[in-house]
């Protein structure tokens, strides 16, 4: 507030005064100041055309899908179509492995992770809690990672033997201590 009526009161001050103000204590520059706009008709500074501030949005995520612009009700609907598409696509994929499922599998894990650690950032990095900049760079930390993972996905996929066909070759391997209990 005291740098409002500073700057409000600098352009009827001349230098002289600026500098007689500066030379003393902040709580008596405060008062002087306070006890000065009280006297004299202070007229805000206002431009007669103000231009909103351009805010880009850099997500399409639950919480900005589910805002006040929109109905909560899409959102929630297809959180829990992707929730149960899970039940079948999974045991799908491991039956009759295909790409498409394998695709399809990878998507939904991805999508279904992301909501999740999406809403927990969403609930636990308020900016009223941790500040304005620390939930901004959870979001786009967890876009990366989410675009990272299914992309990742997809060159497994494409490139190796799938991602149902490399999960059980993964549950087929033996340590040593299963071979060493067989063999005694």
């Amino acid at each position: 507030m005291s740098l409002s009526l500073v700057l409000r009161g600098a352009v009827r001050c001349n230098a002289a005064n600026l500098v007689k103000s500066a030379r003393i204590s902040p709580l008596k520059a405060y008062s002087t100041i306070v006890a000065n706009a009280q006297r004299q008709t202070l007229k805000p500074l206002a431009l007669t055309k103000m231009v909103a501030p351009v805010v880009r949005e850099i997500s399409v995520s639950a919480p900005r899908m589910a805002s006040a612009e929109s109905s909560h009700t899409a959102m929630w609907t297809l959180e829990r179509l992707v929730s149960v598409g899970l039940l079948a696509i999974i045991p799908a994929a491991f039956i009759v492995p295909s790409q498409i499922l394998d695709a399809l599998l990878a998507i939904s894990v991805v999508i279904h992770a992301h909501w999740g650690v999406e809403a927990m950032v969403v609930d636990y990095m308020r900016p009223s809690v941790v500040g304005n900049i620390l939930p901004k760079v959870a979001h786009i930390a967890l876009i990366v990672l989410s675009v990272a993972t299914l992309g990742g996905l997809f060159y497994f996929i494409q490139n190796d033997v799938g991602l149902a066909n490399g999960i059980k070759r993964f549950w087929a391997i033996k340590g040593k201590d299963a071979e060493e209990k067989k063999q005694s």
